[in-house]
């Protein structure tokens, strides 16, 4: 059900979506039908696209369906300015209509969010009205609201009591649907903003077209006709010609660009191409002018020897192909909000440098095609001068950043890329672009699946013996359960999993198991990230004494080989980073969760927080100290205790501690370069870090902890502090635990 299509309407975005999709499910044997709503066209039932098998236009409601004198009625009784009103009724008479005939057929009935039209047909469903075999679902676009507000001080519509009524009705079916689908986190948290309920929503982005290659005969060129000079720049504004796309922000651009560049002449430079609907404008200084008007009374009344041309009768497909034979180009995508634009994921395929709108549905988007750059517009570069390779291994300076809605900021980026012209970016593959497409449909195939057959995925108790088995690590049976538990119900996909110092792999193996069954989270690919130098050492012998591997390793050899075959069952959600974690660092974006078990020494712990403590997300992520209660990484708690004003301590299990990241990190937080080790911790603060630690620590560690105090002065050089602490260790607790080992660093150190 939409009122878009790409190929029956020259559109994209909502349009191009629902022919992809149709593509999709086509291709796996389902039976598609289109509804088309708001549109005079005739269709009959009558196909005229290759995916789907019957379309019909919402006003044939009464020339194809047995409508009874109730139906008629209601339907009479709409006012013109009502058609949100009664396109909602007539998609529930032709949703009714084919539940009743086909009623042992499983029907999968989906809505774009925008005007709630699925409103009628969902509040149906779930009264009853449709049988047990229709899933209706919503997938969220882009709501009125959100529409509204993306105009800024445009108003659209006067008639504020027509918006009320429909973000009533876009708010209800998203939240009364048996599937509600968002495509990214910036607006999932736009519309909580507004007050909708998002516990039962799943994270899905688009599947989405993939460019086909490049037609070496550039057809497209040819049949409209451009004169571009071999060595004028194309610059496009990508988008439909609305204030909402950012069209005056980029005509604003334009003119200070031309100033910026006086003493070049730039405007004989530049070839400005805007490919887009014309449409009708709202602000106040366009005097309601469509948009090629004002496009053409801006340029020529500001720049006369400018040249520029308007296309705005292209389908989505073709406009793709034209900017993909003018490449090299610099396209500009310019909204001051997004949700997770179609434009991105096209223009990111092609090799073209980008000037993009720094909204989060923008950067979701580029991120999922594997264009997404590796810091954000207005912050500090995270590596070097910022060139650096993201994992996508696509390079990050092809894509550049402006503060939404300031066209100064538009202008200096547009200029760096005039002036680094030509750029030819590396694209992601196609067999990259391809499996992320399948995993986004197998996986709205799966949820279709699940609604259908009305299995129940709730929390598992993983504490039981049938949900559980113990894998072979390093790692407690307490924080095995509570890693597959948070990858299956916790983890939400904002940011990645990293497992610092995996050995066999039980934590990775325990996330992966989770993440495996969680419905939250679409695009699972890669998303643990697992460090170690997987090199065997003798203190291993222990934990795997009496298992396979007793006597397989010799102190020096990799053992990767027995990890990789652990890990192969899931295999495709993990990526692999044998070295040394201080070399290889991360440059992956952010961070969900960080599992650490390679503080093994104070210079691998300054390297863990330079590298990867700024990546984590305030609010959202957790910290798992796995060698929490070791005696011989001392600095951990002292680490812990610096760092409390951004970290809140979340549960123990057993050895380990985790903690959420609550507060932004300011990077002076710590004097990290610092040397001697340790010096920027004193005396008053070891004790303070010490109560701290046994204050949330489980009671049968506190000798450990205690322990550890022990170690954190010997650390500090001051031999004689140690000697007391350790008195008081074996007071309050005994011999017991650590505290003996303790007491033998001492002996060794004054021997």
């Amino acid at each position: 059900m939409t009122s878009e299509y790409e190929g029956i309407f020259k559109n994209g975005g909502i349009g191009t979506y629902y022919k992809t999709l149709s593509e999709k499910l086509a291709s796996q044997g389902r039976y598609v039908i289109l509804i088309l709503c708001k549109t005079e066209k005739e269709f009959q039932g009558e196909s005229t696209v290759a995916p789907v098998r019957h379309i019909f236009a919402t006003h044939e409601a009464e020339k194809f369906l047995q409508l009874q004198p109730i139906h008629q009625g209601i339907l009479s009784g709409f006012q013109q300015w009502e058609w949100v009103e009664s396109e909602s009724y007539r998609i529930l008479f032709f949703v009714q209509a084919i539940a009743h005939h086909f009623s042992q057929s499983p029907i999968y009935v989906e809505f774009p969010d925008l005007c709630g039209l699925g409103y009628r047909t969902i509040q149906a469903k779930r009264a009853g009205l449709l049988g047990k075999n229709c899933v209706t679902a919503v997938t969220m676009h882009s709501s009125q609201e959100w529409l509204n507000e993306a105009n800024e001080k445009y108003s659209l519509y006067p008639a504020w009591d027509w918006y009320q009524k429909v973000y009533g009705y876009e708010q209800y079916s998203f939240e009364n649907a048996d599937l509600a689908f968002f495509l990214s986190w910036f607006m999932a948290e736009k519309v909580k903003s507004y007050g909708w309920n998002m516990t039962h929503a799943i994270h899905l982005p688009y599947c989405f077209t993939l460019v086909p290659p490049l037609d070496k005969k550039r057809p497209m060129l040819d049949r409209v006709g451009l004169n571009i000079k071999r060595q004028q720049i194309p610059i496009v504004f990508f988008g439909r010609l609305e204030e909402r796309k950012g069209l005056l922000t980029f005509l604003e651009a334009i003119e200070h660009i031309t100033k910026h560049f006086a003493d070049e002449d730039i405007s004989q430079q530049l070839y400005l191409l805007f490919l887009g609907k014309t449409v009708t404008l709202h602000a106040p200084e366009t005097e309601q002018q469509d948009s090629q008007q004002y496009i053409e009374q801006q340029l020529n009344n500001k720049f006369n020897d400018i040249n520029y041309t308007i296309i705005s009768d292209l389908f989505s497909q073709e406009a793709i192909a034209l900017v993909q034979e003018l490449a090299p180009a610099i396209v500009c995508l310019t909204s001051p909000q997004e949700n997770f634009p179609n434009s991105a994921l096209e223009m990111g395929q092609l090799p073209v440098s980008l000037v993009v709108s720094d909204t989060g549905g923008f950067r979701e988007t580029l991120k999922l095609i594997g264009r997404s750059p590796l810091y954000s517009a207005g912050l500090p570069l995270s590596k070097g001068d910022g060139r650096g390779i993201n994992k996508g291994g696509i390079e990050s300076d092809k894509v550049r950043w402006f503060e939404p809605g300031n066209s100064q900021s538009l202008a200096a980026e547009i200029a760096n890329a005039i002036e680094a012209y030509p750029e030819i970016p590396a694209v992601p593959q196609r067999e990259f672009l391809a499996q992320v497409n399948q995993s986004l449909l197998n996986h709205r195939l799966e949820y279709i699946k699940q609604a259908f057959t009305q299995v129940s995925v709730s929390k598992q108790q993983l504490s039981s013996p049938e949900s559980y088995s113990r894998l072979l690590g390093m790692t407690s049976d307490q924080e095995q359960i509570f890693l597959q538990d948070y990858g299956q119900n916790i983890y939400s996909g904002q940011g990645e999993i990293i497992d610092l110092g995996c050995w066999l792999g039980s934590a990775t193996i325990s996330l992966a198991k989770g993440l495996e069954k969680n419905r939250r989270v679409a695009l699972k690919y890669k998303r643990i990230h697992a460090y170690d130098l997987f090199t065997w050492h003798p203190y291993m012998e222990q934990t795997v004494k009496g298992t396979s591997l007793e006597g397989k390793y010799k102190p020096g050899d990799s053992f990767l080989d027995e990890f990789t075959r652990r890990i192969s069952p899931w295999s495709p959600s993990i990526a692999v980073y044998p070295g040394n974690v201080m070399e290889i660092g991360w440059n992956g974006g952010a961070i969900e969760y960080l599992f650490v078990d390679a503080m093994k020494s104070w210079e691998l712990t300054k390297s863990i927080i330079k590298n990867f403590y700024f990546d984590l997300i305030p609010g959202v992520s957790l910290v798992h100290y796995n060698d929490f209660a070791d005696y011989a990484t001392a600095w951990i708690h002292l680490l812990i205790y610096k760092l409390r004003p951004y970290f809140k301590h979340h549960c123990n299990l057993y050895q380990a501690a985790v903690f959420q990241y609550v507060n932004p990190l300011p990077k002076e937080t710590l004097s990290l370069d610092l040397d001697p080790p340790f010096s920027i911790f004193s005396t008053e603060d070891v004790h303070q870090a010490f109560a701290y630690s046994l204050q949330i620590c489980h009671e049968k560690l506190r000798p450990n902890i205690a322990a550890a105090k022990v170690m954190a002065f010997i650390y500090l050089g001051d031999l004689d502090q140690a000697k007391q602490e350790l008195i008081q260790a074996r007071e309050m607790f005994g011999n017991v635990g650590e505290i003996p080992l303790a007491a033998e660093e001492i002996s060794r150190r004054t021997m």
